[in-house]
Parts: structure tokens; C-alpha cells; sequence
């Protein structure tokens, strides 16, 4: 979508109020004029707004389209009525200047509806019609060198000035000029519907769509001029049906500028909508987001196709969307702001994807490290297993042999006893940690039994309900009985003295287990490798640790695992 738009630079909003500014005095200067020399008050008003709603039209399309010369057309259209007339009773040659150019009032329209929307013909019949309309002043001439002024227009009640290029009067001559004229207008305005049901025909539906206003009042209005010329040919009508045909041709004259205008203000309504497509199109798929730019753009033949080689306007991630030409030529700044809204959201669908997919790895990864850490704490609480506390067990042994070879009296007795003491306390020390690695009641009789048994140990005082636990897989029975046991010992640090209470339920495949204290608060699980590496170890499973420890109102860590299968 343009950057910018043209339409709002100061020197062009000046200018439009100057051009309105200049139209309606001249419009005023046209009134007056012809209202000094008896003119119908109501009639002029009549032109006159048909004439500011014709060139407002113009500058409406030269801001919506500056690239289309459809609004420069309706500009001169109008200005072309507006500065027609004033002089005309005092000048013969303005008067006759005036009724030679009287055709191009038809011609400037026939040209905007012909070119609508960009202001360009699209075939050589269309050229050559223009040109021949174009033209029509030509053949208006050739009467009025041989007629005088007040045979060709209504003169004022002291008469017409002097017709100038007046050769000689040929009334009879004008008369089969008159009949001429009738047959040729029929010819060109026949010529000129042909064009416009051509040209609508060949129209994609969103310019079809758009012009369907305007359409109708030229139709309407080419309709009544040739009925008019055709009665006028066989036989003049009567002072009713001349009337309605007069009215129906000034009416859908009015009708053909505000068409156009209703046109330009669809396609400004349909920009605003692009926003609403972002909000809507967001987290579309790409069926969606080819329906949203469909009905925007108004071209049910749109496509978006996995091809990035192929042919039309590139979305990005290979995607490109295919469409009718005149999807971009109707509206170019509506269809850049389409296509760019429709990258945006196949750009967050790309990003979507690749967070999804780093979220992925990363859920992967800690899993991994979790996993790691507890084979490394399998194989190290193994090593001490059968290692090196079989190594204290057998210097026990050793310890034991050799105090009952020295007698109670020798001074190496009490060094002997000593000694042994210090190693099972080791050895209580070693299989105490080999337990914190993994206890293997855990792994033999389960979470309820392991919890039981960690309670009985803790440093602080602690309650424990367990309700309706069974045998659950191991890696969720290892995190909540590290929840526990890290609660606890956080505890015994920072809450001495604290109560504890610990509470674990099962029901439809959900565990919860909570523990919570009456000590002093104050516990972050962003502060300290505990709990952060026990909210990794709770996520890995697919639980979720919480942790609410306000200042002064004591601690609660709780964690909940969905859909934990049950093994017995």
C-alpha cells in the first residue's frame, strides 16, 4: 500500500477548494445571467447541480484514481457546461462558437463512461467513436453557415446578435439539415449503447460491480435522448411526452456523476476494510484468507496457490495469488493494501510455526536435560550403591576383625572404636544421599509408601494425607515426590519452626499435590536453582508448578499433573 496519498497534501486539498470555490462562482455568474434575460430560475439550479455534482465527481476520482484520467474527464465535462452561455446574447461569434461545441457536452461524457475505470479505451471501435464524436462540432458548423441565429437556439426577447460565419440562409437546406442531424444522433447514441453493453461485458465483476450505477442512469439516459431524437424524426411530440423525456434526460444526466461518485465511495468504504481483514484474517488458514480477499477485492475468480514460480503477485513463503487484471487496475491502492495485509498474515502464520516449533525443540530439549540429569543420578546413586559403600561395609568388616584381636585395655581399642563409629555414620550419610537421588522405596512400593517414609524424616513437623494414589508412572511419581521433598527441605531452611502440611490426591487421571507451611512467605521461584529446576523437571511431565509464598503468610507449592495414566 502507497505510503502516501496525494489526495492529502495541502497544495491539493487548496486546490480542490479552489476549483469547487471557482465552479460555483461561475455557476452563480451562469444564473444570474440567464435569469437577467428570462431564463427559468428552477432550471438553472437544476443544471447547476448537475454540473457541481459532475466536476465534485471529477475531484473526487482524481484523488481516489490519480492515475486514471476518468476524474480529469468529469472535471472538463464540467467546466465545459459552466463556462458555456455567459455572452452569448451580446457576441454572435460566442454564440455560434457555443451551439458548434453544444455536442461535446455528449462526447465528454460518452468518454468517461467509455474509459471508466482507468480512463483509457481498451479497443478501436471505442477510439474511433470518440473520434468521430469529437468531431460533431464539425457537422454543427456546416449549419451554422447557412442559418440564422434564431433557427438554431431561442433568442432573447431583443433578439439574437448577428451570426458572423452566416454565408447564406438556406432554410430549406436546414430544414434536411435538421433530419440529418436527427438520424445521426440516433446512429451514434445506438453506436454508443452497443459500446457501453461491449464494454460491461468485458468488464470483470468488481468493475462491473462498481459501475453498475452509473451504467444504468447512461442507459436511462441514452434511452430517453433517442426516443426523443426518434419522435422527433417521424413526427414532434406532444407538449407531455416531450416533457417527460426532457426530465428523464436531466435527471439521469444528474444521476450518471453520483453513480460515479457512489462508485469512488465503495472503493474507499472497501480500504477500510482492510483493516477489518487484518483482525479478521489474522489467524486464518489459507482457504480463509483467499475467501476474505475474494469478497474484498470483489473477484470470485481470486486464487492463492503454492507456486512461487508461477504466475501473479508473490505472497510470500510461496505463495502467490492469482487474480483478474482488473482486481489491480480498478483500485491499485485497495488491492496493494489487500495484498499486503494478506502477506502480513501468512508471515504470522510462518512465525507461528517456527514458535510453535522452537517451543517444540525447547520442551524437547529440557526434557532431554531432565532425563540426563536423572541417568546421571541413576548411575551415580549406582556407583555409590556398589561401589564405594561396598568399600565402607568391607573396611567396617576389617575395622570390626581388628577390635576383636585388641584387647579392651590397649590403648587402640578406644582409637579402633572411634573409627568404626565415624564410618557407619559415613555410610548412614552415603545411603542417605544415594536415597535423594531416587529412594528406591519409590521405585519398589510407590509414591504413597516414599512420601510416608519423607515425611518421617523431615527436620520439621509435617502432616501428610495421601487420598486414592495407586501406582502411577514413574517419571510423574519422581517429580511429585521431588516436589515434596524440595518443599520440605525449603522448610527446614527458611521456615523454622513452620507446620507443614502435605496433601496428595488422584481422581480422573489428575494429580495434585500441594504442600504448604505457616512460615514467614517470601519464596520466588525465579530466585534459587531449587525450584526452578523442580518447575523444569514438574513441565517436563506435563504438569505445572506454582508456587504462592506472600510476605508474612507462609508458603503453599502445589503441582498438577493432567492425564497421568495409571500403571496398577
Amino acid at each position: 500500500m502507497s505510503t502516501t496519498d496525494s489526495g492529502c497534501h495541502p497544495e491539493a486539498v487548496k486546490f480542490r477548494v479552489a476549483v469547487v470555490a471557482i465552479a460555483v462562482l461561475l455557476l452563480a455568474l451562469r444564473i444570474w445571467y440567464f435569469e437577467r434575460l428570462g431564463g427559468w430560475r428552477w432550471l438553472m439550479l437544476l443544471n447547476a447541480a448537475v454540473q457541481l455534482a459532475v466536476i465534485v465527481a471529477g475531484l473526487v476520482a482524481i484523488r481516489r484514481r490519480p492515475d486514471s484520467r476518468v476524474g480529469l474527464i468529469l472535471l472538463a465535462w464540467g467546466l465545459f457546461v459552466v463556462l458555456n452561455g455567459p455572452g452569448t446574447a451580446e457576441s454572435g461569434a460566442l454564440l455560434v462558437i457555443e451551439g458548434c461545441l453544444q455536442p461535446w457536452y455528449w462526447a465528454l461524457l460518452a468518454h468517461a463512461m467509455l474509459t471508466y475505470p482507468d480512463g483509457r479505451t481498451r479497443h478501436r471501435r471505442e477510439r474511433v467513436f470518440l473520434t468521430v464524436a469529437y468531431l460533431w462540432p464539425v457537422w454543427w458548423l456546416t449549419a451554422w453557415l447557412f442559418a440564422e441565429p434564431g433557427w438554431m437556439v431561442v433568442c432573447p426577447a431583443d433578439g439574437c446578435p448577428a451570426n458572423p460565419f452566416l454565408i447564406s440562409p438556406q432554410r430549406e437546406l436546414l430544414k434536411h439539415w435538421f433530419d440529418a442531424n436527427d438520424v445521426l444522433a440516433i446512429g451514434l447514441g445506438v453506436w454508443f449503447l452497443t459500446l457501453v453493453v461491449l464494454r460491461r461485458r468485458g468488464m470483470a465483476p468488481p468493475e462491473r460491480r462498481s459501475a453498475a450505477p452509473a451504467l444504468w442512469a447512461i442507459g436511462v439516459l441514452s434511452a430517453a435522448y433517442l426516443m426523443q431524437a426518434t419522435l422527433s424524426l417521424i413526427e414532434p411530440p406532444d407538449g407531455t411526452l416531450w416533457a417527460v423525456l426532457w426530465w428523464t434526460r436531466r435527471l439521469a444526466t444528474l444521476l450518471v456523476p453520483v453513480g460515479l461518485l457512489i462508485a469512488l465511495v465503495n472503493m474507499k468504504l472497501a480500504r477500510a476494510d482492510v483493516a477489518a481483514l487484518l483482525l479478521r484474517l489474522r489467524d486464518a488458514d489459507i482457504p480463509q484468507l483467499q475467501s476474505g480477499l475474494a469478497t474484498l477485492l470483489r473477484d470470485p475468480s481470486l486464487r492463492i496457490v503454492s507456486d512461487a514460480a508461477g504466475d501473479g503477485t508473490d505472497l510470500g513463503d510461496g505463495y502467490v495469488l492469482r487474480h483478474h487484471s482488473s482486481a489491480r487496475t480498478e483500485d491499485p491502492e485497495l488491492f496493494d493494501a489487500a495484498v499486503a495485509a494478506a502477506r502480513m498474515t501468512i508471515d504470522n502464520a510462518r512465525l507461528h510455526r517456527q514458535v510453535l516449533a522452537q517451543l517444540a525443540e525447547v520442551s524437547a530439549s529440557r526434557e532431554r536435560l531432565v532425563q540426563a540429569a536423572d541417568a546421571e543420578r541413576r548411575r551415580v546413586e549406582r556407583d555409590l550403591h556398589d561401589g564405594a559403600q561396598q568399600q565402607l561395609i568391607g573396611l567396617g568388616m576389617a575395622l570390626e576383625t581388628a577390635r576383636l584381636e585388641v584387647p579392651d585395655e590397649h590403648p587402640a581399642a578406644a582409637m579402633l572404636d572411634d573409627a568404626s563409629g565415624q564410618l557407619r555414620h559415613s555410610i548412614d550419610e552415603l545411603r542417605a544421599l544415594a536415597r535423594g537421588l531416587r529412594p528406591a522405596m519409590l521405585t519398589e512400593r510407590g509414591l504413597p509408601t516414599a512420601l510416608a517414609e519423607l515425611r518421617r524424616r523431615a527436620r520439621v513437623p509435617a502432616t501428610l494425607e495421601v487420598v486414592g494414589v495407586p501406582r502411577l508412572a514413574a517419571d510423574v511419581e519422581t517429580a511429585a515426590y521431588f516436589v515434596v521433598s524440595e518443599a520440605l527441605q525449603n522448610a527446614a531452611r527458611h521456615a523454622q519452626g513452620a507446620a507443614v502440611s502435605i496433601q496428595v490426591t488422584f481422581a480422573d487421571g489428575v494429580l495434585l499435590v500441594e504442600v504448604r507451611d505457616d512460615g514467614p512467605g517470601g519464596a520466588d521461584v525465579h530466585r534459587g536453582s531449587g525450584l526452578r529446576g523442580l518447575s523444569d523437571r514438574v513441565a517436563v511431565v506435563g504438569g505445572v508448578l506454582t508456587v504462592r509464598s506472600p510476605s508474612g503468610g507462609g508458603t503453599t507449592v502445589s503441582a498438577r499433573f493432567e492425564g497421568v495414566p495409571c500403571v496398577s
